[in-house]
């Protein structure tokens, strides 16, 4: 099985989060065109909290936490293919593993921007995924949807 892993750059969204997080002193600044106002027009485009999530999200693992190495819950997919959400935070790396005998996971630097990557497989089929930390101080967060929708 060949899994295609794509990783879109979202630094505009999580730079704009974080300056919006840190303006304390609303009113004295001049309000300016922020990606927020441009994507009000169009909230199906807009992205949802860090993990980048679309409007309506058809979970087969909900947004999940961590700081440490586990196996995740097991699930099922119904298509043939599902897209994995994931972000890390911390001074490292967490590396997804699609099974036990996973020769090819998939690597994620801390402090990069959100990872979303596209697994193809065969519907019905049981998925045995597990997180492993390496790093000090790593925070993860994942979700994984049915499907493709647009990244």
């Amino acid at each position: 099985m060949r899994r295609h892993v794509a990783a879109p750059v979202l630094l505009v969204f999580l730079v704009s989060a974080c300056a919006a997080a840190n303006n304390n002193d609303v009113g004295s600044q001049a309000p300016a065109s922020s990606p927020s106002s441009a994507t009000a027009a169009n909230p199906s485009k807009a992205p949802r909290g860090p993990l980048a999530l679309p409007e309506k999200p058809d979970f087969l693992l909900p947004v999940t936490n961590g700081t440490d190495s586990r196996t995740l819950p097991v699930f099922t997919p119904t298509e043939k293919v599902y897209t994995v959400h994931a972000l890390c935070t911390g001074r490292g790396t967490m590396t997804i593993q699609y099974g036990p005998k996973d020769s090819d996971p998939s690597e994620i630097t801390c402090d990069d921007p959100v990872t979303i990557g596209r697994v193809y497989t065969a519907p019905g089929e049981e998925k045995h995924l597990s997180v492993k930390v390496n790093g000090t101080d790593v925070h993860w967060s994942m979700a994984i949807l049915s499907g493709t929708h647009a990244m």
